[in-house]
């Protein structure tokens, strides 16, 4: 019985020294430069918006089909940002080139890509909320669908 437990122990030890399973990388060399930075104020706080802490977001996918994982990440006030894949954890960021800085003055709230139309290729949507005419266009929720103008092909460049 003490040789039973001894063991579990010495096997609970050996398995908490484990190294990490990810390694935090920086950012100079991902070319990943993004922050959902959120300034309260006394117009715009948790009190008066209650979704204040609610957004930001993260959708990963191959917007170019080269097999690699792209990155789009949204900030609840400032520009979104889209990260193409060069692989070995290198991005390049595309936003202006694809036209996706997101709405001027609006309250994003998260991000998601999927074909939804059939068509073999990622459709991203992005989401706005927020009834305060100052960071809403309409003044309701809404969902942007994307159409993308440019060819994805033409991104990198």
């Amino acid at each position: 019985m003490k040789r039973s437990i001894f063991l579990l122990l010495l096997l609970a030890i050996r398995a908490g020294a484990q190294s990490p399973l990810f390694q935090l990388l920086p950012a100079k060399e991902t070319g990943i430069h993004f922050s959902n930075d959120i300034a309260e104020t006394e117009e715009l706080n948790v009190l008066n918006y209650e979704y204040f802490y609610n957004g930001g977001g993260v959708a990963v996918g191959d917007i170019n089909n080269d097999g690699l994982p792209d990155l789009l990440f949204t900030a609840n006030s400032k520009p979104c940002k889209l990260y193409l894949n060069l692989g070995g954890m290198k991005f390049k960021d595309i936003t202006q080139a694809a036209g996706l800085e997101g709405r001027p003055n609006s309250w994003k709230t998260g991000v998601t890509m999927a074909d939804v139309n059939g068509d073999g290729l990622l459709d991203i949507y992005i989401c706005y909320s927020g009834s305060m005419s100052r960071f809403s266009t309409s003044g309701s929720p809404s969902l942007l669908i994307s159409a993308m103008s440019t060819p994805m092909e033409n991104w990198a460049r």
